[in-house]
């Protein structure tokens, strides 16, 4: 198949692996040797590592995208507890402490999607003001030192703050270790790309007395030529933690097969997908997928792709299953 994003890179490899033993097979004693210009020379068992190596790297993507969803959801979790005692502090000062020297000095309350320096900073105001509250005098119908929401005290909404703090320094460590993760994987596929271009190459130099290995050459980009109608697909959780994918089958009649991809999260990022596996043209259209879904609460994004013989495809909706917490 060509390449058409992130999650094609190791099917294409694999295709063109498969047609250099070929290749080295006929050749006898002097194997094929890719060159792409100004680079190292490259083997067949050389492109057979890289390809490892692109499989351990798309696997770290996808471990750092889960940490990182993690992370954001326990930042999620803290934020809205912090957001409860707060509007429940908020509404003890409206109650009690209008016409107090106190009183202009109540914190408005951030939203649940505010960043990190706008929902914090009115946390730590009523952190402050709360304890100058305690140091106050008491009006009437509250108990100093003051609870909140029933039985929150002060210094248990100052320990949130601070894990807080901690819970938004973690998910800004996944994001960077995200985005190195994505480095890695990008220069190992563009090293990939030059490689099998250098072999489209070598074969027709190398070959050409094998009409039969020209004829089937891998595709590095796919051909001219219309591409599909998507396919209506959808899934569903089989539990613990697999996703149950189905889909209509295309009826367009140069369709070759069907790619079925995903992300961790519940947003699609194609160029985080990675390939899940194939179905063939006329096998029964439904795959499982145990991907992703690893710890309670989690989600994947998927996406079914039907595949013409160019090489041209489409993508399904966005597919997305979560496990429950």
């Amino acid at each position: 198949m060509p390449v058409s994003g992130n999650a094609t890179y190791i099917p294409t490899m694999n295709e063109f692996y498969a047609h250099w033993g070929t290749c080295n097979t006929a050749l006898g004693a002097s194997p094929l040797l890719a060159v792409p210009p100004g680079k190292p020379s490259c083997s067949r068992a050389q492109f057979d590592a890289l390809t490892q190596s692109l499989l351990g790297a798309q696997t770290a993507v996808q471990s750092a995208i889960n940490d990182q969803e993690i992370a954001r959801g326990d930042l999620d979790l803290q934020k809205a507890a912090l957001l409860k005692t707060l509007n429940a502090f908020v509404d003890t000062m409206e109650a009690y402490y209008q016409g107090t020297k106190f009183y202009n000095a109540k914190p408005s309350v951030p939203g649940v999607g505010d960043g990190q320096e706008r929902f914090t900073r009115p946390m730590v105001d009523a952190m402050t003001l709360w304890e100058k509250l305690n140091a106050g005098p008491a009006p009437a119908g509250v108990t100093l030192p003051l609870l909140v929401d029933g039985s929150v005290e002060q210094s248990s909404f100052a320990s949130g703050i601070a894990a807080l703090q901690v819970t938004y320094r973690t998910e800004a460590g996944a994001e960077q270790n995200v985005n190195v993760a994505r480095t890695d994987r990008d220069l190992i596929q563009e090293k990939a790309y030059d490689i099998m271009k250098a072999y489209r190459l070598a074969v027709p130099a190398k070959c050409s007395q094998f009409p039969n290995l020209l004829a089937t050459l891998p595709k590095l980009t796919p051909e001219p030529g219309h591409t599909p109608d998507p396919v209506q697909a959808s899934a569903t959780l089989v539990p613990p933690r697999t996703s149950h994918v189905v889909w209509d089958p295309s009826q367009d009649p140069d369709v070759d097969y069907y790619d079925i991809e995903g992300t961790n999260g519940p947003v699609w990022k194609a160029d985080d997908a990675i390939n899940l596996g194939r179905v063939m043209a006329g096998a029964p259209t439904v795959f499982d997928a145990t991907f992703g879904l690893t710890q309670p609460g989690t989600s994947v994004a998927l996406k079914v792709f039907v595949v013409l013989k160019s090489g041209n495809r489409a993508g399904s909706a966005t597919l997305v299953v979560t496990r429950p917490a």
